[in-house]
């Protein structure tokens, strides 16, 4: 069997292992609950835990696999892993540095984050130098890609993804919480990414609510951190399934358009909507505006970058196959809405959430109030819920 065979094998795997998992998780919280109810909050941490510990195992599994793969699959493949695999490394290393330094003062772990900043920058650039140089001559390779078209469509996406990040409200990216739960966010769902239903013969699957985690941190810790999370879990994303023809391409198809899933959470950062049920309606409408823009950053790079391959006999244009080609993506997004409805339906998954992302409830009138209590830029949050009394006692956290 080839190295090639065992990757997608253990995929497979993966994805009977992840149900598995959840549906053993369910059945025991769900006993825990009804007979057990006093221990239901250890329950939710030894689950916590081991779905953190099967993540990391199965990134670095699978991870391992890739690398080993790339020595067998040709220069490409390898110009392209190892290089994103030091930038995310470089970022690793960076976070955990803020972490230490910000255990003596902020201002260190400011400093820090500097640091990192720099060096994933100047990572990130010398990646896309090398990429240039491998992939970088697109007319002769491929006679209907337009370089101007994916230049044009990447700088729109970069711009639109600085209007996102500014779109949020002002956040402390050294907070210790944000860090720690943005790597948690990071590990679950490029994990749940091996977990594929099925895969697109020139890239894009459907996996198993890969994108929930992230849909989750950025309605906990905010667009602007959520951003920056998920652009980095689009560049790792490259190294799982690398489909490149040009940098531009590689921007539009990877760190844009899943940077473009920061966006999820902007309507209950910004306390939109303030009446019952209003955090599945904020989630919903977020995270639908979420997969338009994504899909308009794979639709794009197919028109620009993939008309060579285009079934043109069927669909007549470019621009008609890449519509319906990406329309994965949808799939993707409708698994990952309807396991999020099913969480933000619930008021002790939103209070757990507030409590894990350091803001505190107070409940009065029926109304409970979030209140941040580790970043004072973060204001007040409001999410309805039922209440039997005018407690006015926050929770503790």
């Amino acid at each position: 069997m080839e190295l090639g065979d065992v990757f997608d094998k253990l995929g497979s795997t993966l994805l009977y292992a992840v149900i598995a998992l959840i549906g053993g998780i369910v059945i025991v919280g769900a006993l825990v609950f009804f007979l057990k109810k006093e221990k239901f909050a250890d329950f939710q941490k030894y689950a916590a835990g081991i779905s953190i510990g099967f993540a990391i195992a199965a990134v670095i599994a699978m991870s391992y696999l890739k690398g080993l793969d790339t020595e067998f699959m040709g220069e490409g493949k390898a110009l392209l892993f190892w290089p994103i695999m030091a930038e995310i490394i470089v970022v690793i290393v960076g976070a955990l540095a803020m972490l230490i330094c910000g255990i003596f003062s902020k201002k260190a772990a400011k400093i820090a984050g500097l640091v990192t900043v720099a060096g994933a920058l100047g990572g990130f650039i010398a990646i896309m130098v090398q990429m240039a140089k491998y992939y970088g001559d697109v007319a002769a390779d491929y006679p209907q890609a337009n370089l101007v078209g994916m230049i044009v469509s990447a700088v729109v996406f970069m711009l639109v993804t600085v209007g996102i990040f500014f779109l949020g409200k002002k956040a402390d990216l050294s907070d210790t919480r944000a860090l720690v739960y943005g790597a948690v966010a990071i590990a679950l769902s490029f994990a749940l990414s091996y977990a594929k239903f099925f895969e697109m013969p020139q890239g894009g699957s459907v996996t198993f609510a890969s994108l929930l985690p992230l849909m989750i941190y950025c309605c906990m810790f905010g667009t602007r951190r959520g951003v920056i999370v998920c652009l980095i879990y689009g560049v790792l994303q490259a190294v799982q399934d690398p489909w490149i023809l040009h940098p531009m391409q590689f921007l539009l198809d990877y760190p844009l358009a899943f940077g473009m899933i920061g966006i999820s959470g902007i309507f209950i950062e910004r306390n939109v909507f303030k009446f019952k049920g209003g955090a599945v309606v904020g989630f919903l409408l977020g995270g639908i505006i979420a997969v338009c823009l994504r899909y308009t950053c794979h639709v794009l790079s197919g028109v620009f970058a993939f008309a060579d391959w285009a079934d043109l006999d069927t669909y007549g244009t470019a621009a008609a196959y890449s519509l319906a080609y990406n329309s994965f993506a949808f799939i993707d997004m409708v698994v990952a809405l309807a396991a999020g409805v099913m969480l933000f339906g619930s008021k002790a998954f939103i209070d757990q959430m507030n409590r894990s992302s350091g803001r505190a409830t107070v409940k009065t009138n029926g109304e409970q109030t979030v209140l941040n209590d580790s970043d004072d830029d973060f204001e007040a949050q409001v999410f309805t819920g039922e209440s039997d009394g005018n407690d006015t006692t926050p929770d503790e956290h």
